[in-house]
C-alpha cells in the first residue's frame, strides 16, 4: 500500500484548516506548519509521500520549500498560490514544483491531486529500464546516468519511465498525462506538460543525451529504442 504521509505547509488558516481536516478524513497522516523553517524541520525529520505548500508564507515563499526539498528529495510537491498568473505557474514548475494550484480551490480537487501523486504504482522489484547508459529503477525513485544519479522531480520520473516502458512507440500528449495525473483531467494551463518536457530534456542533455525524446509534429512524444537511433 502506498505511504500516505502528507506535509502542509500552510498559513492561512483558513485553507489549512479545512484541508487538514478533509485530508485525514481520507485517511491520510497529516503534519502541518505554518512556516518556511518549520515546515523544512518537518520534512528532514521524515520525508513525507507527498509536501503541500501554501506560495505566500510568513518567513519567505513557498518557492524556498520547492528549491530547498528539490536539492535533496524528489518527493512530489504541491504549490497553492493565489497568483493567477502563467508566468508563476511557469516559474513553480521550473524549480521542480510537481502541481501548482491556484486559489481559491475546492478542497476536494486538492485532495484529489494529493491522491493522483499518492497512487501512482510501484511496479515489480526487479524492473529496470535501461537506455544509452541511463538506468531507471522505478520501484527505487532512482535514475542514473553511467553511474552517476540524475536528480529528477518525481513527474519528470515518471514521464521518463512512461516513454521508456514503450521505448519505440509514440506517446500521445494525453497519454503522457494519463501517466502524470492518472484519471484526473490535466491542470487547466495547457503547457504545464510542456514545461515538465523542457525541464527533463535539459536535464537529459546536461548528461550528454540531447535529443533522447523525440517530438513527432502533431502526434506525441517518443525514445526511439537504441537500435533505431542511427536512423536520426
Amino acid at each position: 500500500m502506498p505511504r500516505r504521509d502528507i506535509l502542509l505547509i500552510a498559513h492561512d488558516s483558513q485553507l489549512a484548516e479545512p484541508l487538514h481536516a478533509a485530508l485525514e478524513d481520507a485517511g491520510y497522516h497529516v503534519r502541518a506548519a505554518a512556516s518556511v523553517m518549520s515546515g523544512l524541520t518537518l520534512a528532514w525529520e521524515a520525508l513525507p509521500s507527498v509536501v503541500l505548500v501554501e506560495r505566500e508564507l510568513p518567513d519567505g515563499s513557498g518557492r524556498d520549500v520547492v528549491t530547498r526539498l528539490r536539492g535533496r528529495s524528489a518527493v512530489p510537491i504541491l504549490v497553492l498560490t493565489a497568483r493567477a498568473v502563467v508566468e508563476e505557474t511557469v516559474e513553480l514548475l521550473a524549480l521542480g514544483a510537481d502541481d501548482v494550484l491556484v486559489k481559491p480551490v475546492a478542497v476536494p480537487e486538492v485532495v484529489a491531486r494529493i491522491g493522483v501523486h499518492v497512487r501512482r504504482p510501484h511496479h515489480l522489484h526487479d524492473e529496470r529500464l535501461v537506455h544509452r547508459g541511463l538506468v531507471i529503477w522505478p520501484h527505487r525513485h532512482l535514475v542514473t546516468v553511467h553511474g552517476e544519479v540524475l536528480a529528477l522531480t518525481e513527474t519528470e520520473r515518471v514521464i521518463l519511465v512512461a516513454l521508456l516502458r514503450r521505448q519505440g512507440h509514440i506517446l500521445s500528449r494525453t497519454d503522457l498525462a494519463h501517466a502524470v495525473w492518472g484519471g484526473h483531467e490535466m491542470p487547466t494551463y495547457s503547457n504545464v506538460l510542456d514545461v515538465h518536457l523542457n525541464n527533463l530534456r535539459a536535464k537529459l542533455t546536461a548528461v550528454n543525451l540531447p535529443g533522447m525524446i523525440r517530438t513527432v509534429r502533431h502526434v506525441g512524444y517518443v525514445i526511439r529504442r537504441e537500435s533505431e537511433d542511427h536512423l536520426g
